[in-house]
């Protein structure tokens, strides 16, 4: 009997950055399980559209969402796409990446990389219009020991306001700990303020084989325990 599709679904910029980081993740989960039929989608801003790939499946599909929040995308814009899958198709929509440990490991890891011993952390995300959804993300701060959150979307201190909060708690230096899967637009926003400042920035999660292994994890677990389709 055939596996479900693994359709990785991704937001889509602008930005070509965006679409090459979706493509070299794909790449790594196809090494992970050379066994399944892995296919990329974006739904919106980049090729190819999520649409015109449900329209290329049959039988049945895991449709993986390549976001960090459960939030509007992930509640509302692509249930509401799915719903359109073509008579024939049988979709279940996975889990959201979220706050999964081995992506908590791998920004730890990015910011160790910048090479400052015991920083202060901002750790910056794209906000949401959902306050639960930016609940959780300012929960995340509190793996670093003196950490703040700032949100690079809607209301939220500055990078100059949060790092001069860190170093009113004792923080000597300071480091922006970007919780996106991806360079972009927005991140380069994040990065030219804090430019400004002459604090340093981690690198995004990225392609890394973490994000492949939860991107796995959450197409294993939509197989025996689907998420239901929130319209």
């Amino acid at each position: 009997m055939r596996s479900p599709t693994l359709l990785a679904v991704a937001h889509g910029s602008r930005d070509p950055r965006f679409a090459d980081n979706a493509r070299r993740l794909i790449g790594q989960i196809r090494r992970l399980r050379p066994d399944l039929d892995v296919r990329l989608a974006f739904l919106e801003l980049s090729e190819p559209n999520v649409v015109e790939v449900l329209g290329d499946l049959t039988g049945d599909a895991v449709v993986v969402p390549l976001l960090l929040s459960d939030a509007y995308h992930a509640r509302i814009d692509l249930p509401t796409v799915l719903s359109t899958a073509p008579a024939g198709l049988r979709v279940t929509q996975a889990a959201v990446l979220g706050a999964d440990d081995r992506l908590l490991e791998l920004a730890r890891r990015r910011v160790d990389e910048v090479g400052v011993e015991n920083p202060g952390v901002i750790l910056t995300a794209v906000g949401s219009s959902d306050s639960s959804a930016n609940a959780r993300t300012r929960a995340l701060a509190a793996q670093w020991r003196i950490s703040t959150t700032v949100f690079a979307t809607g209301e939220s201190a500055s990078l100059a306001d949060a790092t001069e909060l860190l170093r009113a708690r004792g923080a000597t230096e300071v480091v922006v700990a970007p919780w996106f899967l991806s360079p972009g637009l927005l991140l380069d926003r994040v990065r030219a303020e804090a430019a400004r400042l002459e604090v340093p920035v981690a690198a995004a999660l990225g392609a890394d084989r973490l994000v492949a292994e939860v991107v796995v994890r959450r197409y294993m677990s939509a197989i025996t325990t689907p998420v239901p389709a929130l319209i």
